[in-house]
């Protein structure tokens, strides 16, 4: 919500650069028609929702990294943004790489234009990842080639720096780094291909280095899934990895092991965080651990970790993205391991999911951020006979520490099927910067033919390296359940009895949602008891609004007292995106009464699709801006003349404002409201035009 080529790491993970020589091309060498430039991109559906791609730089070589991204992005506390990439030079040459990098100036303007600068200083460099320093100094790590496979570090300030040499017969390579609150620079690697992970530290800057130390042996069949990260404001560094229970990397769990120094380390004694075999995930009866983890120290210095797993026993291209801090334990993000209208398991190439390389972020406000890759569009594959998926990049966040996720968006949204060789828009190998300001820092390369050049997949084109600013507001995704009940206050008497209400699902949002809805109830001891109805897997066009009246029965031996009548919309059992409520009462109890907790079902929708929901050419209303202070224009549209009502209510229920009352010809309206004489806040608009109903929430903010 994908079949992945399996290669062991002791034959060829990664190619070693004697061995890349020797990689054929995939079909004619391709370069675009004019110059390889990205302005902007609308993907269609506005570019207020994605932010503009800019181009940093060009690379002949797709591929970036085989397992964890780490990161290749960084945005400075001076409002500076810093990116790298493995740049192949030339078209059939794997082994011409170098490592580039390129700077954005607080002021907006790319320091080295959108070709970036060469910072590895011998040919075959790759692989590499970066942190900022305190003062905003751009650290990079990266790989030099084959036989030695040396480490390197490029310190903007003083730089570049050797590592230590490998301490084993087998190379240590794939460094990658994080920088301390003290500008130490930690560094982990892996040996290959034997599947080992070091640790190293520099504390001047890279001039002299720490000894390589053993963090964990993980076995021939491991993946390259190491990864680092420092605390911004204490010493504590962690370590994250995967590590493989069988002879097979689809069948891993992931590591952490954490100093609150930066200094000791018990490798040792590492923590396992998914535990699949002992029960210890919440899906552990089909579910494993993927190559991938991302580590990130919040604002108050806890830990979260962001993770893929691929189904168990039998694996497919399918993924899912998992959160995990020790306050929220594991929750689901996203992703499936089912194929289904909407969604396909589209080809994504050797040591991939079609879901798979997530990052987490997180702003001064708190709130955490994932974003990570998909190729799932039905239908949006390469041309090339092993049809490779089209990537995009999808994002999200939490504002309850990691508990809930919200609707996850696609933030690129090019879909190209069946496109020729340059033609792709494959938006690849993506991460995002850990420190997220009012927009998510993305870095990805834009593969010009889907599937790894590396891998032989596809064929060697010129590709676009691009930075995407992508605003926060971007991921509210206006997805609405609302209830309404029908008549004045509800009562149920001892015997039991019923009532009808109103169930409206609105999608504002401007693409087709995919989501569950479902209805609890709350008893009057604050337990709760269902659903009562759902869950129901339905779909939604862009701007449909559809509204079922439905009967709830409510059984005689229910306990008297208040309950609260609740719909949720989301993903069952993981995460709600919307809720809306009202209450009830029961007057008493008589266990002979009889009766059940029945709920008329929404029959017409089981299917999981709503093809009569098209979008609405009536009582359809929008409200700019929202959020609002203290003023809001509420536009809506009328086909036809009609007798309009336009009232606003507090989330009480009570009536703040009425805007309109009376008769109103075809065509579209406008509609100011003043809320400054109203407390910051949840209000409700409620348009009634006709027959016709609609009512939609915004937002105060003072």
């Amino acid at each position: 919500m994908r079949m992945r080529i399996g290669l062991c790491l002791a034959g060829c993970l990664v190619m070693t650069m004697a061995a890349a020589a020797q990689v054929a091309v995939m079909g004619d060498e391709i370069v675009p028609a004019g110059p390889v430039t990205i302005a902007k991109e609308d993907p269609g559906w506005g570019l207020d929702y994605v932010g503009v791609p800019e181009q940093t730089g060009t690379t002949w070589y797709d591929y970036q990294h085989n397992g964890s991204m780490s990161r290749m992005v960084a945005y400075g506390s001076d409002g500076t943004v810093h990116v790298c990439w493995m740049k192949g030079l030339s078209s059939g040459q794997a082994a011409d790489r170098q490592v580039y990098y390129n700077r954005k100036t607080a002021a907006g303007t790319w320091e080295y234009g959108t070709t970036g600068f060469q910072i590895s200083t011998v040919a075959g460099s790759g692989y590499c990842t970066m942190d900022l320093t305190t003062t905003n100094e751009a650290v990079v790590a990266y790989h030099g080639p084959s036989p030695n496979n040396i480490c390197y570090i490029w310190h903007s300030g003083t730089g570049p720096h050797a590592l230590p040499a490998s301490p084993t017969t087998n190379p240590v390579v794939w460094p990658h780094v994080a920088v301390d609150s003290r500008n130490w620079i930690h560094v982990v690697a892996q040996t290959n291909p034997v599947g080992t992970v070091y640790y190293t530290r520099s504390e001047n800057g890279g001039t002299t280095w720490q000894p390589w130390v053993q963090v964990a042996a993980l076995g021939t069949a491991a993946s390259v899934s190491q990864t680092v990260t420092a605390d911004p404001v204490s010493g504590k560094v962690a370590i994250g990895y995967t590590k493989p229970v069988t002879t097979s990397n689809t069948q891993a769990d992931v590591y952490v092991v954490e100093s609150l120094n930066g200094q000791t380390w018990n490798f040792a004694s590492p923590t396992n965080i998914t535990s699949f075999a002992t029960g210890g995930h919440p899906m552990s009866s089909n579910s494993r651990a993927w190559d991938d983890v991302s580590l990130l120290y919040d604002n108050t210095g806890n830990l979260h970790a962001a993770y893929t797993t691929n189904q168990y026993p039998t694996p497919n291209n399918g993924g899912m993205i998992w959160h995990w801090s020790q306050a929220t334990g594991h929750r689901k993000v996203t992703g499936t391991y089912t194929a289904n209208a909407w969604t396909a398991l589209n080809a994504p190439g050797a040591w991939r999911r079609a879901i798979d390389r997530p990052s987490l972020g997180q702003n001064a406000g708190g709130d955490l951020f994932i974003q990570w890759g998909q190729c799932t569009t039905p239908g949006d594959v390469s041309s090339a006979t092993a049809a490779y998926g089209n990537w995009d990049v999808y994002a999200t966040y939490s504002a309850d520490n990691g508990q809930n996720w919200q609707c996850p968006v696609n933030v690129t949204a090019t879909a190209t099927p069946g496109a020729v060789p340059g033609q792709c828009l494959s938006e690849n190998w993506a991460n995002l910067a850990k420190k997220v300001s009012d927009k998510l820092h993305i870095h990805y390369i834009k593969d010009l033919d889907a599937g790894g050049i590396p891998q032989t997949e596809g064929t060697w084109t010129l590709n676009p390296v691009i930075y995407q600013g992508v605003p926060v507001d971007s991921l509210v995704v206006d997805l609405t359940a609302t209830l309404t009940p029908i008549g004045g206050p509800i009562v149920i008497p001892a015997g039991g009895g019923s009532f009808n209400f109103n169930a409206t699902l609105y999608n504002g949002s401007p693409v087709t949602q995919h989501f569950d809805v479902w209805i609890m109830v709350q008893l009057p001891s604050g337990t709760w008891y269902g659903p009562v109805l759902g869950p129901l897997n339905l779909t939604l066009p862009a701007g449909a609004n559809i509204t079922r009246e439905r009967i709830q029965n409510i059984p005689g031996s229910a306990p008297a007292g208040t309950y609260v009548y609740r719909a949720y919309l989301g993903e069952y059992g993981w995460n709600v995106w919307d809720e809306n409520s009202f209450t009830f009462s029961k007057s008493g109890v008589d266990a002979t009464g009889g009766g059940d907790w029945s709920c008329s079902d929404w029959d017409d929708l089981k299917d999981g699709t709503v093809e009569e929901a098209q979008p609405q050419t009536a009582a359809m209303a929008s409200v700019s801006p929202n959020p609002f202070n203290p003023t809001a224009m509420i536009s809506y549209d009328l086909p036809e003349a009609a007798d309009v009502k336009l009232t606003v209510y507090n989330v009480a229920g009570a009536e703040v404002a009425q805007l309109v009352n009376g008769r109103r010809d075809a065509g579209s309206h406008v509609v100011a409201f003043d809320g400054s004489h109203l407390a910051s806040g949840v209000y409700l608009y409620k348009l009634q035009a006709g027959n016709l109903t609609f009512t939609e929430k915004m937002i105060l903010l003072k």
